[in-house]
């Protein structure tokens, strides 16, 4: 670092109205301790401290609730920690016209507690830790099991402000859904990891509450029946918000537990997979739906038997989509464990599935995982040695390109993720495109250096 610690910390403060200390153990990132902590309360706060670290070759790492900091590369070096805990207003809410604008360090969980009391919400579902914020989500491109209805982070955004790496503040898309003026940043800086500014502000759309819901649970001893089935239902008229497939834990209780109201079809108990699909609608069209993929899965039964068929409402099934966030987290949570994300197409899940728990099984690691069937995407969390983490990263990326699918490894410690391939590989050009863009948004790699793809 080209200043002292007290320097850095004396001009920050000059920068920062009551938001700058020392940085701590607490505040290390992938293995990457910087000096001191700046939080801005302020866009405008936020440019001076990145023209500030422009101007002097200093490097910053953007940390939101710190929920994801193990997503990507570990940054190559930090000087100064952003923290936009301090940007968590809400902006302008429109109930009417369905759009809310927020400052990026609002946490998602008490966005959808304020917009709850007009009957909206944000239609966002990661399973993600309470201290999630809007930037954070943005920036990982994390969005959740409703995707099947809703679309992700790129369809729910229509606006965005963002402070670049040389303090600039710019600015695209806009306040209405049907805005099409401008460049499209709103779109490009989504996944981006902060690499090519900081998020400060955004606006999204919004969706009403459903008035009610049905989750039918189907269990089987093997995840293919169940894809097979979740193909169909994708084809069919029926319209579930969603549609998973995943493999079950022992302390998964609720799915074992019976269902005491009247729709229950439960035949007998049993299974190592199971499906859970949702429908959030009126009531009535809800009991209907879900009555007709019992239905269509009793059709089956002959050639392909489900040991348990229920539907579930009220507070079993409330219960039942607490447990499956407990289970199902996006997060590594132990040295020797790391999440990956796989996205191949609906009619090839059940393959990678299958090459999943054989290699799995060939590389003696623990494994479990939640397809969200309906779109193809397919979070598995893999724990074991890391020799055999690498091998079967590899595998795995292969058994996904073969239907021009990828895989990217989501979350993991910062000494496993220097040793495993994070992000694959880009065809040349496509990552010459990324390289410019960095180049022309951040040209001296201010902003989490090497933390995307390349190094980026």
């Amino acid at each position: 670092m080209k200043v002292s610690t007290q320097s850095l910390q004396e001009t920050l403060g000059s920068l920062v109205d009551g938001g700058v200390q020392l940085a701590t153990e607490s505040d290390v990132v992938s293995g990457v301790q910087p000096y001191v902590v700046a939080a801005p309360g302020s866009e405008q706060e936020v440019a001076s401290v990145l023209a500030y670290a422009n101007r002097e070759g200093l490097k910053a790492i953007v940390r939101g609730g710190g929920t994801q900091l193990n997503t990507g590369l570990p940054p190559g070096d930090g000087d100064i920690l952003l923290s936009t805990t301090r940007l968590n207003q809400v902006v302008e809410y429109a109930p009417h016209d369905m759009t809310v604008t927020v400052q990026a360090g609002l946490r998602l969980v008490d966005l959808q507690s304020h917009l709850a009391r007009a009957r909206q919400w944000l239609a966002l579902d990661p399973v993600l830790s309470p201290g999630a914020t809007i930037g954070g989500i943005i920036s990982t491109n994390v969005s959740g099991a409703r995707r099947l209805r809703y679309g992700g982070v790129r369809d729910q955004i229509i606006g965005i402000r963002v402070v670049l790496s040389d303090g600039t503040i710019a600015k695209g898309g806009g306040k209405v859904v049907k805005n099409v003026a401008g460049y499209d940043l709103p779109k490009l800086f989504t996944g981006a990891l902060g690499t090519l500014g900081v998020i400060v502000a955004a606006t999204f759309r919004l969706y009403p509450l459903r008035a009610a819901s049905r989750t039918v649970v189907l269990t089987a001893s093997t995840p293919a029946p169940l894809c097979d089935l979740a193909v169909r239902v994708i084809a069919s008229t029926l319209e579930p918000t969603v549609l998973d497939v995943m493999s079950l834990r022992a302390t998964t209780r609720p799915l074992d537990q019976p269902d005491s109201t009247p729709q229950s079809t439960r035949a007998s108990t049993g299974g190592l997979y199971v499906m859970t699909v949702r429908f959030e609608m009126e009531p009535e069209s809800a009991d209907e739906q879900a009555a007709a993929l019992v239905d269509m899965a009793r059709a089956e039964a002959g050639s392909r038997p489900y040991s348990d068929v229920q539907i579930m409402q009220g507070e079993a099934e409330e219960r039942l989509w607490r447990q499956v966030a407990v289970d199902y987290t996006l997060a590594s949570d132990a040295a020797n464990a790391l999440i990956v994300k796989a996205s191949v197409l609906p009619t090839d899940v059940a393959s990678w599935l299958e090459s999943l728990e054989h290699t799995a099984e060939q590389e003696s690691l623990k494994v479990r995982w939640r397809a969200h069937a309906g779109h193809g995407l397919i979070f598995a969390r893999l724990a074991g040695d890391e020799a055999a983490l690498v091998t079967a990263i590899d595998q795995l990326r292969g058994a996904a390109s073969v239907g021009q699918g990828s895989l990217v490894v989501v979350d993991a410690p910062p000494m496993l993720a220097s040793k495993v391939d994070v992000w694959g590989t880009l065809p040349g050009q496509t990552f010459e495109v990324m390289r410019r863009l960095k180049l022309r948004f951040d040209p001296n790699y201010t902003l989490n250096p090497g933390r995307f793809i390349g190094g980026i």
